[in-house]
């Protein structure tokens, strides 16, 4: 007997009426249904990423960063670089924070880094999805 049987027997015994005659279990399961199928969609697509990202960045969850692009504005997402030592190509720049402290360029993106990147036009939009995708990594969500 599968989940959704139990579930509907369930919901038929609890409204003490198997022909449910407005139709509430009938809707219930059909919500049920939509969600199931929403999940396993979200699911199988966090699954095929994970595969790529495995690849591309050598970890199945890789954390992701706000990225200037060429319309030099803060409106690409890119995965994080994780390039140590030599083969770090970030350039280190000086900030304006008053500091004089020079900082190596995490929103830059240099020969070194993951290939995985996308402009979204938007610095609102590239930070909401920055903060969507690092999610699942800081949930621990598994493919």
């Amino acid at each position: 007997m599968s989940a959704r049987d139990v579930l509907v027997h369930a919901l038929r015994v609890y409204y003490a009426d198997s022909r449910d005659p407005n139709g509430l279990v009938d809707k219930l399961i059909a919500k049920y249904d939509a969600e199931r199928s929403v999940n396993e969609t979200l699911a199988t697509a966090r699954g095929a990423a994970a595969d790529m990202f495995e690849v591309e960045a050598g970890e199945r969850r890789p954390m992701w960063r706000v990225i200037y692009t060429d319309s030099e504005s803060a409106t690409g997402v890119a995965l994080v670089c994780t390039a140590e030592g030599d083969a770090d190509e970030h350039r280190v720049i000086v900030t304006d924070d008053g500091s004089g402290e020079p900082v190596r360029d995490e929103q830059g993106v240099y020969d070194c880094c993951p290939g995985t990147q996308f402009e979204t036009y938007s610095t609102v939009l590239a930070a909401y999805l920055v903060e969507l995708l690092n999610a699942d990594v800081e949930a621990g969500e598994q493919p």
